[in-house]
This record gives C-alpha cells, structure tokens and sequence, in this order.
C-alpha cells in the first residue's frame, strides 16, 4: 500500500515538499504502512531532524502511538542513543510525555542522563509509578556491559544498597560480555547467583567464542565449584549438534574443575543419555572416549538405546543405531512408551460377566419400581 503523501515527503522530499504537504493535510499524525510509524517518529528514525522540527511546530502530536506501541521519544533514544539529547529536549518542550518504553531505551543504552531527564518530566506522582529499581539495574547492566567504570560509579552512588535483582542483573551482563574488570568489582557489592550467571557465561562464549568470555567463564565455573563444573558436560551437549573447538572447550573446563560426568540433572538425565535423545553422534562418541557410562540408565531404567528409539523420523537414527551397535548395546523400547503385555482373557470374562449382571439388576429394579413386576 502507498503511504500517504505527507509520508511520502517525509521520507524522500526536501523540507518544502514537507511544508506543501502539511499545507495539504489534517491528519499530521497518520501512520506509514511500511514502518508503522507516525510522520514525526518517521522523520526521527531516518534522522531527519530539521524535518521533525517542522512537524512539531505544525502541531504533530507527539505522544501519538504507533501501531508497535512505540512513540517519539522513544524513537529518537533508540535512533541516536546520548546524541538524542537535543531531541529529546525538543520533544518535551512541545508536549511529549515520557512513557515507559522511552524510560526503558534509556537505561538499557546506559544513558543516565537521558533517565534524570524523563522522570523530572513526569510528576511526583506519575513518576513514583514507574519500576525505579528495574531502571536502576538496567543502567548499571549497560555500566557493565560497556566495561564504563565512571558510569558504574555513578550508578552505584544513586541508593545506598543495589537490590539483589539489580546486581544479577548486572552479573549477567558481565558474564555474557565477559567484563572480568566489572565482575570483580560487582563482587565487592554482593553474591551472584552463580549458576545462572555461569549459564550467561557459557552461551555467551559458545554465541561468540572470545577470550575475554572464556576466561570470565573459567573464573565463574571456579567459583561455583565442582556442582557446577558438572553442568558444562550438559550444556556442550544440548547447546550444539556437534563437537567444536568450543563445546571442546567446555569440556576440558569441566574436567578441569572437577566435574562430574556422571551427573544428572533434575529429571535424572546425564550428558550421554541427552546426547543420545538429540541424535548428538559426536558428542556420545566423545563423553565415552571421556569415561562417560555407554550403560547408563534414568530413573525408569531406561538406557542409551530407548532414547535414541524415541524419535523414529530422524535422519540421524540408522547412524545412532549403527553407533550403539558399535557399543554392543541392544535395542530397547523407545523412552517413555508403555508397557502393554499380554490380555489376560479370564480376567476379560470375569469383567464382562460383572457389567452383564449389573445390568440385569438394574432392569429387574426397573420394572419392579414400575409395577410391572
């Protein structure tokens, strides 16, 4: 569909086609149907400036909503991040309210600056209805995430004492971005919760592989301890079909750390037996060469065999069988099916028997509550 021409001229005219086309229409805050925004959040989006100027002083509104639920002020903070300052200025001069996804873009992109500006835009009242501590910990995550010891310290300063929530936050962005520096000093304000940021940590290295990330995940995976070291056998498994410098990576670390390989999570399930329900060939070759248990078996007695039987339709299975035929593991019923043995054919007659002479009871009972009998 053709946008209207006021959008058209906002995307592609000069300032006076902009002008013309103002002149021309009521409805200054129509939307685009290609990008869902206003003619001013489109303006902004395309960093046209001089253009959103002319908007507003022609009356656009600038609280008006787009169909993704976003507006200007947001628009400009996503666009431009601190160089929005200007921008941001303009729009609350001219009427903009500050909403929660403008609040929010600003502390995800660490721009405390931009925070301050939009709670003193807003009343007393109507700010204090805002999640200030989730802000907070969002700024201090982006401090984190860029490695900004100063905005750190700014951040930190804001309360006595950063929430719980604030601080894993933070921990989790150190861990997925592998800010060593910012760990250790987060480490002076109060204890992660380690296993998550450890699970950070490893998807953050094996998404990206860097150095940095890696050594973080070995600080972390040290203090956790050997509980946690056990959880990287898993976690190479379910996190990639085949064995990587990386998934190697992580196995070495939990040996390292005194994982254990044998290690169940909480549905009873070990590295091997997971990697055999995923068809993951490589990785069940390399658990064992590791000294993984090739007779391992869950809760239910299940073994190697039964979960690799469970997905009939993957192109992997006739490799999987071959592989556990290399082991010497028979085949075994699929994981999870039901036994159903034999029917016992006097017990059949004897319930059939029961339900016939019910029913005569019943219409014995029947008819003599009639009178017919």
């Amino acid at each position: 569909m053709v946008d209207a021409p006021l959008l058209e001229a906002v995307r592609v005219g000069s300032l006076d086609d902009v002008r013309r086309q103002l002149a021309a229409t009521s409805d200054l805050d129509t939307r685009s149907h290609a990008f869902e925004y206003t003619a001013l959040e489109l303006a902004l989006a395309l960093g046209r400036v001089d253009v959103a100027r002319l908007l507003l002083d022609a009356g656009a509104d600038p609280n008006a909503p787009s169909a993704n639920d976003t507006d200007a002020l947001t628009v400009a903070i996503e666009e431009f991040g601190e160089a929005s300052h200007p921008l941001i200025e303009l729009l609350l001069d001219h009427g903009a309210r500050p909403s929660d996804a403008a609040l929010w873009a600003a502390a995800q992109a660490g721009d405390l600056w931009a925070v301050d500006c939009l709670l003193a835009a807003l009343s007393a009242e109507s700010a204090s209805s805002h999640d200030l501590e989730a802000l907070e910990g969002a700024l201090l995550a982006a401090a984190v995430r860029r490695g900004d010891g100063a905005l750190f310290e700014r951040v930190r300063a804001r309360s006595d004492e950063m929430s719980a929530s604030s601080l894993q936050w933070a921990f989790e962005a150190a861990a997925d971005t592998g800010q060593s520096g910012m760990w250790g000093r987060l480490r002076q304000l109060g204890e992660p919760d380690l296993p998550r940021a450890l699970q950070s940590a490893v998807l953050a290295f094996l998404r990206n592989g860097t150095p940095a990330q890696y050594d973080l995940l070995r600080r972390i995976t040290r203090e956790a301890g050997p509980a946690a070291a056990s959880q990287l056998f898993a976690f190479a498994v379910t996190c990639g079909l085949n064995v990587s410098d990386r998934t190697e990576a992580l196995l070495s670390l939990a040996r390292e750390c005194r994982g254990d390989l044998e290690a169940r999570d909480p549905r009873g399930m070990t590295a091997l037996l997971m990697a055999a329900d995923r068809h993951h060939i490589q990785h069940m070759r390399r658990l064992i060469a590791l000294g993984a248990d090739r007779h391992v078996r869950d809760p239910d007695g299940q073994g190697l065999s039964a979960y690799v039987e469970r997905w009939p339709q993957s192109v992997r299975l006739a490799e999987a069988r071959a592989f556990l035929a290399e082991l010497g593991l028979p085949t075994e019923r699929p994981a999870g099916a039901q036994h159903t043995g034999p029917r016992d054919p006097i017990g059949l007659a004897f319930v059939l028997g029961l339900a016939i002479a019910v029913g005569i009871l019943a219409v014995v009972l029947l008819l003599h509550a009639l009178g017919l009998l």
